[in-house]
């Protein structure tokens, strides 16, 4: 039954139909089939993430996992609301997986939460992919593209044509042929054409 539900949220979230996420919420509390994910990522799909968070608000203490906040979070970030993607996290960093660790600092990305993203970012252990590519999204936007560089140039994970494409892009915006140059080589360097 939940699996159900959750494949009706997604559709009704494509549509985006709020009343149809709404009755679909109520149908699911009465037969007891709340499926919070999904519910959060419906009603921001729809343009509503006060409802997103009030699902996540009137879950108790102990049911506000993580995959529940990452959702939310996800959501708040997709509103501009970046610094309650933060206080979403506060003190719970070394919990974070991946994804959530991807959402914040996706968010501080998109904020231009500079020294935000530096601190969480910091205290990754070992990062992802994904992390490097919003790292070099977010300095590229804050004009940092030599820092930008030097963390590609020096990440534990093989770099891809996207983080490469996002370096570019940056150098691009802020006129920086030189640091263009030295990426070409690099790209080069990890047998990227």
């Amino acid at each position: 039954m939940r699996q159900h539900y959750a494949a009706l949220l997604r559709r009704a979230a494509s549509l985006p139909s709020l009343p149809l996420v709404a009755s679909l919420h109520a149908a699911a509390l009465r037969r007891g089939a709340v499926l919070v994910p999904s519910l959060i990522h419906a009603y921001s799909a729809c343009g509503d993430p006060t409802s997103a968070r009030s699902v996540f608000d009137g879950l108790p203490a102990q049911e506000q996992t993580l995959s529940a906040r990452t959702a939310l979070a996800s959501a708040m970030s997709a509103h501009g609301r970046c610094q309650d993607v933060l206080v979403l996290f506060q003190g719970l960093e070394g919990e974070m997986d991946d994804k959530a660790v991807t959402v914040v600092l996706a968010a501080c990305a998109r904020a231009g939460m500079v020294s935000d993203g530096r601190q969480v970012f910091a205290k990754v252990r070992r990062p992802a992919l994904q992390h490097y590519t919003c790292m070099v999204e977010m300095l590229g936007r804050a004009g940092e593209v030599e820092e930008a560089e030097g963390l590609v140039a020096r990440m534990d994970a093989r770099p891809d044509r996207v983080i490469f494409a996002v370096l570019l892009a940056a150098c691009r915006v802020h006129g920086r042929v030189d640091v263009a140059e030295r990426v070409a080589r690099l790209m080069h360097g990890h047998g990227i054409a």
